[in-house]
């Protein structure tokens, strides 16, 4: 008896010091607030790296809000908007391509509404095409749809008839991060992002792998977590692990990545330890800033500012890309209440948080 209490004893000891000890990030100076003071009706339901979906079933997408209207359809996904269509998985048996001017001619102004990508297919409004596994990312071109599956799959469709042209399965994963990367279209080829750390390159010529890269393979969070690119270069991560293929020459970096983001000239990634580091496209060091025990996430680059949240405190960081100085500022709602949790989405100018957001375009 004597044993089991002073084993409780010892137990709630070492529990209480060690949460106790636990470390947060505290700037050395804070320059003001950023009051997140717009926000919708509903708060933010799902989400993933390239679309939100809030509670009321509207749409968050790299331009906005589409209020839900009856043509969006019920108990999906929205995974994606791509080759001028609006990606939805509906369980884990259908995926529903919507066209993308259906819903924006509602929302948005002429220039923004007006199909992304030149399309031959994009008379239709809508294409269902029939799969058998839980889809988690998506792309289009043209009129090949690339899938990835939970189940670790890579597939490719012509679509509207929903042909398989290339399919393949990859080793089970135990548990993935939720920045799923989408496959990315090059001129003749398509490269999907695995949920095991590969990159599988396929031609969409004759459909036959041509490469097969490999990042890591570890069976935990071990998934592509970025991919970005062109036809002379490719920028991939998981969250241990960032590559760059220029030429057909790679390059790679090592860190504990918690985010990458590729602006033109230089990548930019978030680690765990608290960097924000500015890599060249060989992905040598250029710049880099350390903020001791702080929790990153989220970037956004507006007007020659890279902008990003510490979700612990409730900051956000705000660094000049000129010569890396950096201000930080407060977070709070448009109640005052404070931000210090995790963002829900971000895109190229605007964070979200819950049901709240901040335009960053509006600073300069």
């Amino acid at each position: 008896m004597n044993k089991i209490y002073i084993f409780c004893v010892a137990f709630v000891v070492f529990f209480v010091v060690g949460c106790g000890s636990k470390k947060y990030y505290e700037p050395t100076a804070v320059s003001g607030q950023i009051i997140f003071d717009h926000s919708f009706k509903s708060p933010i339901d799902q989400n993933n790296r390239y679309a939100a979906t809030l509670k009321d079933s509207s749409l968050l997408t790299q331009n906005g809000i589409i209020p839900y209207t009856k043509e969006i359809p019920k108990d999906s996904r929205f995974l994606n908007e791509s080759g001028g269509y609006y990606i939805f998985a509906k369980g884990c048996e259908l995926l529903i391509l919507l066209k993308s001017s259906i819903l924006d001619s509602r929302v948005f102004d002429s220039d923004v509404c007006q199909i992304k990508e030149t399309n031959t297919i994009c008379t239709q409004d809508e294409i269902q095409v029939k799969n058998d596994f839980c889809a988690v990312s998506a792309s289009i071109k043209g009129d090949l749809l690339a899938v990835v599956g939970t189940d670790n799959s890579s597939t490719l469709y012509k679509i509207p008839e929903g042909e398989v042209k290339f399919s393949q399965k990859g080793s089970s994963v135990i548990a993935v991060n939720q920045l799923v990367a989408a496959p990315l279209f090059l001129d003749t080829l398509v490269v999907f992002p695995t949920l095991d750390g590969k990159l599988l390159v396929v031609s969409i010529q004759n459909f036959e792998i041509q490469r097969n890269i490999i990042l890591g393979g570890d069976k935990f969070f071990n998934n592509i977590i970025y991919l970005g690119g062109d036809d002379s270069r490719i920028f991939a991560a998981t969250s241990k692990k960032l590559i760059s293929i220029i030429s057909g020459q790679e390059f790679s970096y090592t860190a504990e990545l918690m985010d990458v983001f590729f602006d033109n000239r230089y990548l930019y990634a978030l680690t765990l330890e608290g960097r924000v580091i500015q890599l060249d496209h060989t992905l040598r060091e250029v710049n880099a800033l350390k903020f001791p025990f702080a929790s990153l996430e989220g970037i956004v680059i507006v007007n020659n500012h890279l902008y990003t949240y510490e979700k612990q405190g409730g900051y956000i960081i705000d660094i000049m890309l000129d010569d890396f100085s950096y201000k930080v500022y407060r977070v709070q709602d448009m109640f005052g209440k404070p931000l210090n949790n995790k963002l829900n989405f971000y895109t190229k100018n605007i964070f979200y948080y819950d049901r709240y957001y901040f335009d960053f375009s509006r600073l300069q």
